[in-house]
């Protein structure tokens, strides 16, 4: 560093000397402060210097306004620039990047004449996929071997890359060999992982799967429950396909269906009018939620009751049952799931005085109850296709669809017949349900004293019981096994 300290700049003053009056202003200039000072009137001041009065009145008040102009704050800041220059400076900007755009436009073109260059000189080739379709190929030169499968693969990417290196984008250097990019970075990905280019494509030909890969992926299969991948299985397999795997897998999962539907029981309530289910589905209208109970006969998909309320509690339950005894007979057995006001003392008495059972499933087994679960997603659906409805509408709504699943639908099942076709044959039991209640009471008693209570729910003994005196009476069948010989 110098020793020297660098002078430092003084702040640019912004002091202005007092101006010079020519000689030929001084009267003018007299007269004007005369007048300013009250000394003598305008029309005095006019007369003195040989000027008419508004000539000399309109001088002093062009000297005022740039008095007031010179003494009137001004804004803090660098004064803002006049309209004309930034005008230029945005018509600079324009033609700036225009220019920039016209050079790049210019150095691309200059990168295909570049290109086209060694195309000319043979150095490049624009062989690819489907480029001579339909054309004959010439024969082969005596004395030379057929190109390897990656040979026009292999090609095209030492082409792309020599453009790549003159500036040409991967789009149009894709486009100039008849590839895509995609294509090309699968074929660079490859023969980066020393795997070739190339891979044939189609059915293969190799023969159907040995029993040996059939059984090991069949095992795998079964092992893994299916949550297994056709590529999974065939990298598992030795000399197993993707495709064959895939066609082991499907067959090995049908064959396990089978198997699983071979296993089940399947409950039938043969005779109609004994057991009727029982549940509620919330629905969505204009004016809030509002509930549909419906009740269906557990034999045949007819729906003997559905009901619109505002609110599902105990009252409302109570009050659709009577309603619906009272329109279509008692069931022996009304089936319920676990909804706390299914089990009320409202609901239970009017149960009790028409002598009806009541059947609840275990706890949280949706299941047990599929039949009227199966009909509420079609009351679902019928609903989702009606929109958003008002509670008047939605009761209408609820008749018309129950008349419609009831009276118009033809059932193969029914022997092509509708659900009220067959509602009106049935044939009510004649059995005395008092005996009945006492017959349930005394056999769940007895369940009770062989169960241990511990971690079951208290009404197991009951619903056992249930279940036992509908199975004797033939009112409750379990067939084993007979939908998996129909799917065979």
């Amino acid at each position: 560093m110098s020793d020297e300290a660098e002078p430092q700049k003084k702040a640019k003053s912004d002091y202005r000397a007092a101006p010079t009056v020519p000689p030929e202003v001084e009267p003018l200039l007299a007269a004007f402060l005369a007048v300013q000072t009250k000394q003598m009137s305008v029309t005095e001041a006019a007369k003195l210097v040989g000027l008419s009065r508004n000539r000399f009145q309109s001088l002093m008040h062009r000297g005022l306004s740039g008095l007031l102009k010179e003494l009137a704050q001004k804004p803090a800041g660098r004064p803002s620039k006049p309209e004309s220059e930034v005008k230029l400076e945005q018509l600079v900007a324009r033609l700036t990047k225009e220019n920039a755009y016209l050079t790049e436009r210019v150095e691309t073109v200059d990168r295909l004449l570049g290109v086209a260059s060694e195309l000319v000189r043979g150095k490049l080739t624009l062989k690819g996929r489907g480029r001579q379709t339909g054309a004959k190929k010439s024969p082969e030169p005596e004395g030379e071997t057929a190109e390897e499968p990656d040979g026009a693969a292999r090609r095209r990417l030492e082409g792309v890359e020599s453009m790549r290196q003159l500036g040409v984008t991967v789009a149009l250097a894709a486009a100039l060999v008849d590839s895509s990019p995609s294509t090309l970075r699968r074929h660079a990905a490859r023969e980066r992982d020393g795997e070739p280019l190339v891979r044939p494509r189609g059915p293969c030909h190799q023969g159907p799967a040995t029993v040996e890969q059939r059984a090991s992926c069949s095992g795998l299969v079964r092992q893994m429950h299916g949550l297994i991948g056709a590529d999974a299985l065939s990298h598992s397999v030795a000399g197993l396909s993707r495709r064959k795997a895939a066609a082991i897998k499907s067959e090995t999962l049908t064959q396990m269906e089978r198997e699983r539907l071979a296993s089940c029981q399947q409950v039938v309530i043969p005779t109609l009018g004994v057991v009727r289910g029982f549940d509620a589905m919330h629905v969505s209208t204009i004016e809030g939620w509002r509930y549909l109970l419906a009740a269906a006969d557990a034999s045949i998909p007819y729906r003997t009751m559905l009901a619109m309320v505002g609110s599902y509690d105990s009252s409302s339950v109570a009050m659709t049952l009577e309603l619906d005894i009272l329109l279509n007979g008692a069931p022996l057995v009304y089936r319920f799931d676990r909804a706390k006001c299914h089990r009320t003392a409202e609901v239970r008495e009017v149960l009790n005085r028409h002598e009806v059972l009541v059947l609840q499933g275990p706890p949280r087994h949706p299941r047990y109850y599929g039949q009227l679960e199966r009909q509420n997603r079609e009351h679902r659906a019928w609903l989702n296709e009606c929109g958003e409805l008002t509670p008047q509408q939605l009761e209408t709504e609820a008749q018309r669809m129950r008349h419609a699943w009831n009276c118009t639908l033809p059932r193969r099942t029914l022997t092509w017949q509708t659900a009220e076709q067959v509602w009106k044959q049935r044939t009510v039991p004649a059995i005395d349900r008092r005996a009945l209640r006492e017959e349930v009471t005394d056999r769940a008693a007895r369940i009770q004293r062989q169960l241990d209570v511990r971690g079951v729910h208290a009404d197991l003994a009951e619903r056992l019981a249930i279940e036992a005196t509908l199975t004797k009476h033939g009112w409750l069948v379990r067939r084993g096994g007979e939908i998996a010989k129909c799917l065979a």
